[in-house]
């Protein structure tokens, strides 16, 4: 009897420790669940911090260029101007495209002036040109760079010899003096065509060129009855 008390105490005995045993794996996989969930968590929270300060980055930057910007602007409107600011004007000739440079001080007329206003007055001078400009061909003008520090304006100028002359000319059976273009009638001269000798009428068909009114004046005259 006391051997079959003794077997059966190693039984419960075995039975208790096999109880503790699966406790205590279920505490630790529980555990270990509850860890992993709170490490996801974090992980989520973190990178939704992330995503919202690069976010919060990306505005604040947006708004630093917007207000750069707007301060450019604002400096642009009230810049002029001053004594010391250098003039270059670059020279383009239609003729044959070339280009030229001057460098100086800014004339006294265009110191004080904003942007809008230094643009305006350059396209009155250009509107009112002086003869030194008309002999050299100028035809406009306009505002390529502006700042306090130097401003530079591009003039186009044509140097292109202008044809200007007359051509004495048989039209329809009657000689007239025609303008440059050799369309625009600019007097009929009265002349007989027969009376003209044969060399000097072809002359007149082809178009006869007088550079001016003298000259055509004085062919007149010399074939009038």
């Amino acid at each position: 009897m006391r051997k079959g008390y003794k077997i059966g105490l190693f039984f419960v005995c075995i039975m208790i420790m096999a109880l503790v045993t699966v406790l205590a794996w279920k505490r630790y996989m529980m555990d270990g669940f509850l860890n992993k969930n709170a490490q996801h968590h974090d992980t989520g929270e973190n990178a939704n911090m992330g995503a919202d300060s690069i976010l919060m980055e990306s505005e604040q930057k947006d708004n630093k260029e917007d207000t750069d910007t707007q301060d450019l602007q604002a400096q642009s409107i009230t810049m002029v101007t001053t004594c010391d600011t250098i003039c270059i004007y670059e020279n383009i000739d239609k003729k044959d495209g070339a280009v030229s440079t001057e460098e100086g001080k800014l004339p006294a007329k265009y110191i004080g002036l904003t942007r809008a206003q230094l643009e305006t007055a350059l396209l009155q001078d250009s509107q009112v040109m002086t003869l030194e400009d008309k002999q050299k061909g100028f035809k406009s003008q306009h505002l390529e760079l502006f700042s306090p520090d130097k401003i530079k304006v591009l003039r186009i100028y044509d140097t292109s010899k202008e044809v200007t002359g007359f051509y004495i000319m048989e039209v329809d059976g009657e000689i007239g003096v025609y303008k440059e273009d050799r369309e625009t009638l600019y007097f009929k001269t009265g002349l007989d065509p027969e009376a003209l000798p044969d060399e000097i009428l072809q002359e007149v068909r082809d178009g006869k060129f007088m550079e001016t009114e003298l000259q055509v004046y004085h062919f007149l005259e010399s074939y009038s009855s």
